[in-house]
């Protein structure tokens, strides 16, 4: 167990991640527009709190 049976799972394990990065970027970036998804949406707002005086 070595040296071809890891080149293959490398090979593999290589296609699958430039496959989710394809969907990732190239896909669901155009279809985030589409719906009108915008980033101040996804960005909680800062709630402002008084600050006291500490003694």
């Amino acid at each position: 167990f070595g040296g071809p049976a890891l080149h293959y799972f490398a090979l593999a394990l290589t296609i699958g991640i430039l496959f989710g990065i394809y969907s990732s970027v190239l896909v669901m970036a155009p279809l985030v527009r589409w719906l009108g998804v915008k980033r101040e949406d996804l960005v909680k707002p800062v709630k402002e709190r008084k600050e006291e005086a500490v003694v």
